[in-house]
């Protein structure tokens, strides 16, 4: 089970990514929340990271329908304002109303709730990550390096503020273990 290999500061980060999520009154888990969790975890220090700016870039997107800046460039190119679309669906609807209102979805294993695909995803990558760096167990660092690797909302906002796959990669492969 992947479960096993996780350090300690491995499932206290998924723990984390829980709250973070409840307390979004998020209807799953996602990439976004395990990134939010990550943010106080030693592997992110160096970069100073501002968990405010962070979690501001992921609030962004949701009140974009969950479209990342990549996203929203890659339609301004095809001729679709998705800023402006935003503005005429808010005043019609109210603010935050392409975010989505939070569904209350069922929960399993005691009344938690589910991972999404991607986080689901993230976690299997995470293992991959560690085999290939030669680790016998999955830690924060590995967590990070799966948000990362795989393209998506997580990778950009991180990467827009300094924190790269390959730079990651280089400090997790230096550190002593």
């Amino acid at each position: 089970m992947i479960g096993e290999r996780f350090t300690r500061a491995a499932r206290q980060t998924v723990h984390d990514a829980v709250v973070q999520a409840e307390r979004l009154d998020a209807p799953e888990i996602g990439p976004e929340h395990l990134a939010l969790a990550l943010l106080d975890a030693p592997v992110l220090a160096s970069f100073g990271l501002e968990r405010d700016e962070v979690a501001d870039a992921f609030a962004a997107a949701r009140r974009k329908g969950g479209l990342s800046d990549a996203d929203t460039a890659a339609l301004r190119g095809l001729g679709i304002d998705v800023d402006q679309i935003v503005a005429s669906v808010e005043r019609s609807h109210g603010e935050g109303a392409l975010a989505g209102a939070p569904r209350r979805r069922r929960r399993f294993f005691g009344n938690h709730l589910p991972f999404t695909a991607e986080a689901k995803k993230t976690l299997v990558r995470s293992l991959v990550e560690a085999r290939d760096l030669g680790h016998g167990s999955l830690g924060q660092e590995h967590l990070l390096l799966a948000l990362l690797a795989e393209r998506g909302l997580v990778a950009e906002v991180l990467e827009a503020r300094g924190v790269s796959y390959t730079e990651v990669r280089k400090r997790v492969a230096r550190s002593p273990r």
